[in-house]
């Protein structure tokens, strides 16, 4: 199991420099470790238990057990998985470089969504693999950064926040999103007979060429020219040297390992028995891919932030999400592009109009209450509320949902 006493502080913004003064830490010293405690917590909590479902659910899938109980089996199992993962990312960044530390957080640290994507294109369901990377995303913009303003601010008249490095990374987020839609618009606008799918091919893998550019524009920004930013402050006060961490790094080194390879196959499994278990349940797949997957395959880690964001106030959870949304973005998206080409399947990038609007839509509304630098309850609320109603919107068959002669 890991050790928590010498984790140290994952990467956390800073305020400037006041009159020559270092750059002092946005967040509180003991922000992190009550994170670190909760998710603890909850890997040694009655979710453990979960656990046992890990052997069964991969047995399941090798041996053709029914979709329904492989999909279960396999879902129920990556949720506490995902929160061993997390810890021990947390312990191994005391032992790695700081592009290393980053790189496990925006990799290992959405497993989920690099493992449905990547089993989901190999299989050739596109729409699936896209629809669980933007309901990753909604459900860190809208579900998420929602539950923290009204948990932090539901007894307080407003919450403030510092909008600099907030503005920063939502204004990323915002250029990311634009060069996503890219290709759809231009598939959506235009003439087929313009971009049919021998034409489309040099956008998307410009789109993705692009967003692997803008990642490491990311990386140079946050590691080396405003480093401040980001300072990360060892939790507790822990004085242990590089050595020591390093010999006891292999410990979560272990448990990362064995939990990524459980999430893989686990996913595997998962994605495959997916379209029965929508058939015998009567649930599009497009509600699996877009809620259910996201929802139930990071609710350890969005327990774990929004009860942390109570204590924190708000300024914890909205730079965790915004972060966290511009990782999968920026990394995931065109990792599973890459693999698209491999496969020769060119349109992973064009989305869905339905799934393009509700992704603008979300990534609009976190740009404009982050660049404000104050929020309340009450909009926080109306986040939660529009994610909720996203599911009954998908319920709708797609004929009814697009009337394209009422613009005409």
């Amino acid at each position: 199991m890991p050790r928590l006493s010498e984790i140290e502080q994952p990467d956390l913004p800073s305020r400037d420099s006041v009159d020559g003064e270092p750059p002092q830490p946005l967040i509180r010293q003991n922000s992190w470790r009550s994170y670190h405690r909760v998710t603890s917590q909850i890997c040694h909590s009655y979710l453990s238990a979960l656990l046992l479902l890990v052997p069964i659910g991969i047995v399941a899938g090798i041996l053709g057990w029914a979709d329904e109980a492989v999909f279960l089996l396999n879902l129920a199992a990556i949720v506490p998985l995902v929160s061993w993962m997390t810890l021990s990312i947390t312990e191994l960044s005391a032992s790695v470089t700081p592009l290393g530390d980053e790189l496990f957080k925006a990799t290992l640290g959405n497993a989920v969504e690099l493992t449905v994507g990547f089993a989901a294109l190999a299989r050739g369901q596109v729409r699936i693999a896209q629809s669980v990377l933007l309901g990753s995303i909604l459900c860190y913009l809208l579900l998420v950064l929602g539950s923290c303003f009204f948990v932090s601010g539901y007894n307080k008249k407003k919450l403030d926040f510092d909008p600099t490095l907030t503005g920063i990374l939502s204004s990323v987020l915002m250029a990311t999103a634009v060069c996503l839609m890219i290709p759809t618009g231009l598939v959506m606008f235009l003439s087929p007979d313009v971009f049919a799918r021998g034409n489309i091919t040099p956008v998307t893998h410009g789109t993705a060429i692009t967003l692997f550019l803008l990642l490491l524009v990311f990386l140079f920004f946050r590691l080396r020219t405003h480093t401040s930013y980001f300072k990360a402050i060892p939790a507790g006060g822990s004085t242990q040297s590089p050595q020591i961490a390093a010999v006891r790094s292999w410990r979560p080194a272990i448990i990362l390992a064995a939990s990524a390879l459980s999430v893989a196959l686990c996913g595997f499994f998962m994605v495959g028995s997916l379209s029965g278990f929508a058939k015998s349940s009567r649930i599009s797949q497009h509600f699996i891919g877009l809620v259910l997957i996201p929802l139930v395959g990071n609710s350890t880690k969005i327990l774990s932030i929004v009860t942390v964001d109570r204590e924190d106030r708000g300024a914890l959870g909205i730079r965790t999400v915004i972060i966290s949304a511009v990782r999968i973005t920026l990394l995931v998206v065109p990792c599973v592009a890459f693999l698209g080409w491999i496969l020769d399947v060119p349109t992973f990038l064009v989305f869905d109009a339905f799934d393009t609007v509700i992704f603008l839509v979300g990534v609009i509304v976190t740009n404009s209450m982050s660049q404000r630098g104050q929020t309340n309850y009450f909009e926080g609320l109306m986040l939660v509320g529009t994610y909720v109603f996203l599911p009954l919107l998908i319920f709708f068959p797609a004929h009814m949902r697009y009337r394209t002669d009422i613009l005409m």
